[in-house]
Order: structure tokens, then C-alpha cells, then sequence
């Protein structure tokens, strides 16, 4: 059985806030999942940005803090998702993409 204290106590911190890692932030938030989750994107603005947007739904989906910051906060986080990549190029596939980035 899992522990629910253990849980709620986690903090997690998620590189890179395109749409999967702002979605990540989310379910984290609705479900519960975290007490504590960092923000971290190339762009400070746009984790600022994502920040914003998750903590105003907070009141009504969950009880997560929500920052954004840097690296350094990966330190002591129980679970780092990284989500970082490039955009889909016109007329690649995702296949294509794959390969190009992990050399498949």
C-alpha cells in the first residue's frame, strides 16, 4: 500500500515548460501528488508565466506550491521530470525528431 504522507510531501521539480511539462504540473496539482513543485525553463518568463497559471487554479484543483526557479532547487527534489526538446520542424514526424535527438 502506498504511503499518502509520503505523497504529499514529495517535491518535485520539472525542466522544461512547453505543454508536457506545464500538463505534468497540473496533474501533480489535481491529484495531489506534490506538496512543492519547481518550475524550470531556458526562458524565465515562461516559467514565471506557467507558475502563474497552475497557482491560480490552485484554490479549486489542490493544495501544491508552485514556483518557478533554477537548477539549483533540483537538489534536494524527490522527482525531477525533464521535458526539454525542440518543436516539430514542418513535415517531420516525431519519428524523425527521435531520431535526430537520440541518434536511433
Amino acid at each position: 500500500m502506498t504511503d499518502t504522507y509520503a505523497l504529499h510531501n514529495r517535491k518535485v521539480a520539472i525542466i522544461g515548460t512547453g505543454n508536457v511539462g506545464a500538463s505534468i504540473a497540473y496533474a501533480l496539482t489535481i491529484k495531489n501528488l506534490a506538496c512543492e513543485i519547481v518550475l524550470i525553463n531556458r526562458t524565465e518568463a515562461r516559467a514565471r508565466g506557467e507558475t502563474l497559471d497552475v497557482q491560480h487554479g490552485i484554490p479549486f484543483l489542490g493544495m501544491s506550491a508552485v514556483r518557478a526557479s533554477s537548477y539549483e532547487d533540483c537538489a534536494n527534489c524527490d522527482l525531477i521530470f525533464v521535458t526539454t526538446g525542440r518543436n516539430l520542424r514542418v513535415g517531420e514526424t516525431r519519428l524523425d525528431l527521435a531520431k535526430e535527438m537520440y541518434l536511433l
